[in-house]
């Protein structure tokens, strides 16, 4: 998670404590000098806390605004009802809560994990009778790129208008303004579907082709979400990011992870130094990824496509560590 995503996670929990914790309505003065992560100038700090509140009240947590003193009503506090925030009691069953965590678990290694996990571990512990499942033999997993990812669903939360770099299927990087307005996970990718301002058209974008970290345009609440808008309208045919067909030689003993993707045949040459793999229908970048990761173990035959992501992507790696 980048810093400013995690100093404001770390100041909306310290918020929610101190509001849940008070015995009396806190003013915003005491909550400036006692709540870690308020800083800056006045009018700074108080728009950290407009926005912090309604954060918290979009996660429907309700903050209650009070007179600080019940004869005197010239300045208010907030706190939040322990009632209205308690998780209420549950009877789960060993088997509901076994799926509860196999959907948990989904999230490990992702921006969400450890949120997810938390809010397992307090189900299971008010539950006396949970008995521990086998897990299943196989197990999704969704990955999520921590800043872009966080970025982009505050934004869709704001509804902000953001910029930032994508680079397109034809290598080239531009620059994209966009209302954004769902984030969707296929094939273990995640894109952001998109309204363009220049076009008004609806966009796919993935998420791990942004060349920047978006940047926000425009206050809140620039936009609507259209009623009639439906994300599935934009995203049943992502298919823009497969490769058809590809041919590559690989070095006996190496590439273990292409080759589980595709079928090995020998060369017609007889050539017993590399193995001949052909794939069809596979992630494009994916495969970028695992070609660069084998080095000069690995030759790309076709298409030209792909020889030539290949061979920016070594010349990147070069740039980078060339003194």
């Amino acid at each position: 998670m980048s810093l400013v995503r995690k100093d404001k996670a770390e100041r909306l929990v310290n918020l929610t404590m101190a509001l849940l914790e008070t015995r009396r309505p806190l003013s915003k003065d005491e909550i400036f000098t006692n709540v870690a992560g308020y800083s800056g100038t006045p009018e700074a700090m108080e728009r950290m806390f407009e926005r912090d509140k309604d954060d918290l009240r979009e996660l429907n947590i309700e903050i209650l605004v009070e007179a600080k003193d019940k004869y005197f009503d010239d300045e208010v506090g907030y706190r939040i009802v322990k009632k209205s925030f308690e998780m209420p009691d549950t009877d789960f069953d060993s088997s509901e809560i076994y799926w509860l965590s196999v959907a948990a678990n989904i999230w490990r290694g992702a921006a969400l994990e450890n949120l997810a996990q938390d809010a397992i571990f307090k189900i299971q512990s008010t539950n006396a009778d949970y008995v521990p499942l086998e897990p299943l033999a196989s197990m999704p997993i969704i990955q999520t790129s921590e800043p872009i990812f966080y970025s982009l669903w505050s934004s869709i939360n704001h509804k902000e208008m953001i910029t930032f770099q994508y680079k397109g299927t034809d290598g080239v990087v531009i620059e994209r303004n966009v209302a954004p307005h769902s984030l969707v996970s296929r094939r273990g990718h995640w894109y952001l579907v998109a309204k363009e301002n220049s076009s008004g058209d609806f966009k796919i974008f993935r998420l791990s082709r942004f060349q920047s970290l978006p940047k926000i345009s425009s206050p809140d609440k620039a936009f609507v979400i259209s009623s009639e808008y439906k994300v599935s309208d934009y995203i049943k045919d992502i298919t823009e990011h497969l490769i058809e067909k590809a041919e590559i030689l690989i070095k006996p003993g190496s590439g273990a992870a292409i080759r589980k993707l595709g079928d090995v045949k020998n060369l017609d040459s007889g050539d017993i130094n590399w193995d001949l793999i052909q794939l069809n229908n596979i992630d494009f970048d994916l495969l970028v990824y695992n070609i660069l990761w084998c080095g000069p173990d690995v030759k790309v035959v076709n298409p030209e496509i792909l020889v030539e992501a290949v061979v920016n992507g070594l010349t990147k790696v070069l740039s980078e560590h060339s003194s």
